[in-house]
């Protein structure tokens, strides 16, 4: 048993192309934590669902995990879907502990790399 695990949750697409970064970015990382300590999942359009990964998480005996929302900003998925989400998920699953994370879009790290990025290579 992990004693916790991260959980990366994006919107979700039903066109592959756009899953793809987002798996990549889930078996890189992985690679490095280990098997069991990273999941992916999608609020919608695609599988697998924060409920079913939350199963497989509980199955393995985990109890407690962290939520990622790889979203840009604090827009109603993040305000209101994922809170009551997390909540069912809370009364369904007895015990479990469940921490949601800050946009990875707002962290300043990442909008620091996003405006290196544009100043370098799109406003020339």
């Amino acid at each position: 048993m992990k004693d916790d695990c991260l959980v990366l949750i994006a919107h979700g697409s039903k066109n592959p192309q756009w899953l793809e970064p987002f798996q990549k970015l889930a078996d890189d990382l992985r690679k490095n934590a280990g098997e069991g300590r990273v999941f992916l999942c999608f609020m919608e359009n695609a599988e697998p669902s924060l409920h079913e990964v939350t199963r497989q998480i509980v199955a393995a005996g985990t109890r407690r995990f962290r939520l990622l929302p790889l979203f840009m900003a604090k827009g109603n998925h993040f305000l209101h879907d994922l809170p009551a989400e997390v909540e069912r998920l809370r009364r369904e699953f007895a015990g479990l502990e469940i921490e949601i994370l800050p946009p990875i879009g707002q962290h300043p790290m990442f909008i620091e790399l996003m405006h290196r990025l544009i100043e370098d290579h799109y406003l020339r």
